[in-house]
């Protein structure tokens, strides 16, 4: 049987504390820092610095008289925080992050090519459902 990578419900604790999974964490150590920023579809994206600083490196090349994507770049870095994987392998999840991707109590973790999300479970299988997405029309 082929073991789930991804998509495991993991607890949060009364501090806002949750523990990163292993297939996560394999590839980040201890004291590690890590940027969460609110995502695009009421989720919240952790990056590594090294992904973080490559991300703000791109974003610096859009033009500034465009007034989408200075709302895009507000939006993604003007809400930012950075925290840090503890001894445990946990990171704190910042309550303004909280809040704002309706996690309480649960959360999972989605792996993505160069960040992870962390999504409420029912949000995530409510717009995320395999039968409402055309995957002929997506160039994979």
């Amino acid at each position: 049987m082929e073991k789930k990578r991804n998509n495991r419900i993991h607890h949060i604790d009364e501090k806002g504390r949750v523990a990163i999974p292993v297939n996560l964490r394999r590839e980040m150590k201890y004291g590690e820092k890590l940027i969460l920023t609110k995502g695009i579809e009421k989720c919240i994206y952790v990056f590594t610095e090294e992904e973080w600083r490559k991300f703000e490196e791109r974003i610096r090349e859009f033009p500034l008289w465009d007034e989408e994507k200075r709302r895009a770049i507000r939006y993604l870095l003007g809400e930012s925080e950075e925290t840090e994987i503890d001894a445990q392998g946990r990171i704190l999840i910042p309550g303004n992050l909280m809040t704002y991707a309706h996690i309480f109590r649960v959360c999972m973790f989605v792996k993505m090519p160069r960040w992870f999300e962390i999504w409420n479970p029912e949000l995530y299988a409510e717009l995320h459902k395999v039968e409402d997405l055309n995957f002929r029309e997506i160039p994979l």
